[in-house]
């Protein structure tokens, strides 16, 4: 039972990223000519959802570290955000002990090995009109475990003269970032390959970002 419960909340851990791909040309990020506000890390928040294969959802959140969103001309056009690894936590399970032990197993070099990866990051390297005037569809570069890939996603964003308040829900294969127990999905030991499979696939963060000048 108790590996059931670790197996299911591994993949909990930390944020449409079916179509991860290899990262994505900044459409020069870190040169964003805008108006450059920093990210309220107490004013933010991170959070994340996983499920294992019967469907059993495990909640958790993440600390941001650092940030910043550039505006120009009223719009989003870049921006970055890190995550502090070490930060990771357990919402839905009340049992302290059990929560403690799930959280040292996340951090563990069976999945984050936040010793050696203290930090996640994501990067914007576009942004893009979306369906309305306060959304758009962001690109960016997802770090996790020194694995980069590309990503895209619909966010709200809303700009006024001294804030930035950006929301989206981030879903990804963890796969593509090495998240993964006991190895990858295609390894050819049984027990690795059923241990990484009573996980589903996906996670997903719902970021909330608050930047101000």
């Amino acid at each position: 039972m108790k590996k059931m419960v670790l197996v299911s909340v591994v993949l909990i851990t930390l944020a449409s990223c079916d179509n991860a791909s290899k990262t994505t040309e900044a459409g020069d990020a870190a040169a964003a000519t805008g108006a450059s506000l920093l990210v309220d890390p107490a004013a933010s928040s991170v959070n994340w959802e996983g499920a294992k294969m019967t469907e059993t959802v495990h909640t958790g959140a993440l600390s941001i570290s650092e940030g910043a969103l550039s505006v120009k001309e009223g719009k989003l056009e870049a921006g970055n955000f890190t995550l502090d690894m070490n930060s990771i936590t357990s919402t839905d399970l009340t049992d302290t002990a059990m929560a403690n032990k799930l959280i040292g197993h996340l951090k563990s070099a069976d999945f984050f090995l936040t010793d050696s990866f203290p930090t996640a990051k994501f990067e914007i390297t576009s942004v893009a009109p979306a369906t309305s005037p306060d959304s758009a569809q962001i690109s960016g570069n997802l770090t996790i475990k020194g694995v980069t890939n590309g990503i895209s996603f619909p966010a709200k964003v809303a700009v006024s003269d001294s804030t930035v308040d950006a929301s989206a829900r981030i879903t990804f294969n963890r796969n593509d970032w090495g998240i993964t127990w006991g190895g990858s999905k295609t390894d050819k030991s049984i027990m690795d390959m059923l241990k990484n499979n009573l996980i589903k696939d996906e996670i997903s963060l719902n970021v909330n970002l608050k930047a101000k000048k």
